[in-house]
C-alpha cells in the first residue's frame, strides 16, 4: 500500500537516478510539468516508465502513458494500475 506522497517519492527517485538530478517531494509539486521544470525528455522518460513498472510490479499500455505532461498526470496514472488494495491506500492520502 503506497501513499500518493510515496509514489511521487519512488517516481522522483527513479528520474533523479537517470537524470544525475535531486528532486525531492519538497522541491517539486504535482502540478510540476515533466518536460517543463523537471526536464525530462522522451527517452529519458521511457527510462522512468520502465523503472517505475519494474519497482512498483506494474504494467502500463503504451497507449495510457501519453498525454501525461505533470507529476500529477503520471501519479494517477501508476494508482489506477496498482492492485486494488494499494490503490485504495493511495487515494485516500
Amino acid at each position: 500500500m503506497r501513499s500518493q506522497q510515496e509514489l511521487l517519492a519512488v517516481v522522483l527517485d527513479i528520474i533523479n537516478e537517470i537524470m544525475k538530478t535531486g528532486f525531492t517531494p519538497e522541491t517539486v509539486d504535482m502540478e510540476s510539468f515533466l518536460g517543463g521544470e523537471l526536464g525530462v525528455n522522451s527517452v529519458e522518460m521511457l527510462e522512468a516508465w520502465y523503472g517505475i513498472e519494474k519497482q512498483l510490479n506494474i504494467r502500463v499500455n503504451d497507449g495510457e502513458k501519453r498525454d501525461i505532461y505533470t507529476l500529477g498526470d503520471l501519479i494517477r496514472v501508476i494508482q489506477q494500475h496498482l492492485p486494488a488494495q494499494a490503490q485504495a491506500s493511495a487515494f485516500g492520502s
